[in-house]
């Protein structure tokens, strides 16, 4: 939970409330508070992505101010956060107060879902005081929540005199310039809102997400931390955190974040099971890669919903079949994959690969070919090069790589891949070609070095191999 004696204001207000709460619940004791404070703790809970304390809070406020407007506000946005916009419309259908902001920007919420920006600036434009902060700040963030950074900054940007000294203005100001991909001016602005609050979990995540785009993943890691300092319950955090891990190849570490974000329901067990089996597959686990990632699938086939990573999760899963011997099982996964996401180039990409891996070279390089014609990108020749690196088609390797290096030039890590993938095929004149254009450039010493601890640990092929290297490169 959160560390009272860390936080301030409303925060500490409304922790102490939730405390309470949950202890006059657990002792069947009744629990009177105003209409207010019940909305506030439902949104608090909300925020913390506990759905149901935030549902049971709401259904409780209600029963005791049964006509309040701001409760039967929150009762509508619960339902739009867990993506029930039918019962929040039949709410809203019902209010009887048609005339105040917040109803009014409610619904302008569900016109904009809809994709009605005409109707929903018009019924802004109904709104008597547009410049009050309260007003522009949940504006702002309707816009922002449902993909309008433009328009959320245009809006903020309207009362920026009267509130630019305001901490509250200035908090939906840096979340609109993440939004943005502003980061450089996200980024002071979340530290100035640090100065201002050391504690505040939510400006510390902001600051880590900022880090996060900037691949600074140990500064975000440390960014989380302090989030977590004040709110150990922060479950957007330790997703964030997570995920920084990750990319700096700390899959166990990752893990243990995830796990924790699970415990708080930030994740679903779908997601959980996709990370475990991807892990396995990184580290060439195919069976306990391919169990984890069906778990995932049979999670996700059970939704109302298809969810948008089964192409994806079918085609790892192809791939471990593939790698375990099960061709004809690995084949029909990808064939799932091709039908639901006919214009993705992964499946076809897998599926080239396990038609390779079979020696049916004509109908790899035709899985390849509709790849590139989902995605004529660098990114997808790249992802063409590993596969064939991977799979020892060394110059078909060479040719998607060197088309990468000519449509970007400037592409992270081609130049180290050429440089290692010329070093394997011998040839002197391309490897240093590419070696001095490497950020750190591989020397011959270096590679002496390698070959006498390899001599240390008596692997004799890795030891005539490098000695073959050096002897290209002399």
């Amino acid at each position: 939970m959160n560390n009272n004696n860390l936080l301030s204001g409303r925060d500490k207000e409304l922790q102490k409330l939730a405390e309470q709460y949950e202890a006059a619940m657990s002792e069947n004791k009744s629990f009177y508070r105003d209409a207010d404070d019940l909305a506030d703790l439902a949104d608090w809970y909300g925020i913390r992505r506990k759905f149901d304390k935030a549902f049971e809070i709401t259904k409780y406020g209600l029963k005791l101010h049964p006509d309040n407007t701001g409760l039967q506000i929150e009762y509508a946005y619960l339902f739009l956060d867990s993506g029930e916009k039918d019962k929040a419309r039949e709410i809203v259908d019902n209010l009887t107060d048609t005339y105040s902001p917040e109803v009014k920007i409610l619904r302008a919420h569900l016109l904009l879902g809809e994709g009605k920006l005409d109707d929903t600036e018009q019924l802004l434009d109904t709104i008597e005081d547009k410049k009050e902060l309260a007003t522009v700040i949940d504006i702002s963030y309707m816009y922002l929540d449902l993909g309008y950074p433009d328009t959320a900054l245009a809006w903020l940007e309207s009362v920026k005199e009267e509130y630019i000294e305001e901490e509250i203005y200035l908090g939906v100001l840096a979340d609109c310039y993440y939004g943005k991909k502003m980061i450089e001016e996200a980024v002071p602005l979340y530290n100035q809102l640090i100065d201002k609050n050391p504690y505040s979990s939510a400006y510390w995540f902001g600051l880590a997400r900022c880090y996060f785009e900037q691949r600074k993943f140990n500064q975000a890691i440390d960014a989380c931390d302090y989030a977590l300092i004040s709110d150990n319950e922060y479950s957007e955090a330790y997703v964030l955190k997570g995920h920084c891990f990750y990319q700096l190849e700390n899959e166990d570490a990752a893990l243990e974040c995830y796990q924790e974000a699970e415990k708080l329901h930030a994740l679903t067990a779908g997601f959980m099971y996709t990370y475990i089996g991807l892990c396995k597959i990184s580290k060439g686990e195919w069976k306990e890669g391919y169990e984890n990632l069906d778990k995932a699938i049979q999670e996700y086939e059970a939704d109302e919903n298809p969810n948008p990573t089964l192409p994806d999760l079918y085609a790892n899963a192809g791939l471990c079949l593939a790698r375990m011997g099960k061709k004809r099982k690995a084949h029909q996964y990808c064939k799932k994959a091709h039908k639901l996401a006919p214009n993705v180039p992964d499946s076809y990409l897998v599926e080239g690969r396990i038609y390779l891996e079979e020696g049916n070279y004509d109908k790899g390089i035709e899985q390849w070919a509709k790849a590139l014609n989902c995605a004529p990108y660098a990114d997808t020749w790249h992802e063409i090069g590993i596969h064939s690196m991977e799979i020892g088609y060394l110059d078909y390797a060479r040719l998607a790589f060197e088309r990468v290096c000519e449509m970007e030039p400037d592409f992270e890590g081609i130049n180290e891949r050429l440089t290692i993938l010329y070093m394997t095929m011998y040839d002197k004149e391309n490897f240093l070609k590419y070696n001095q254009k490497c950020a750190r450039p591989f020397g011959l010493k270096e590679l002496e070095n390698l070959m006498r601890i390899l001599e240390n640990e008596k692997w004799e092929d890795l030891i005539t191999y490098m000695q073959n290297i050096i002897r290209a490169l002399q």
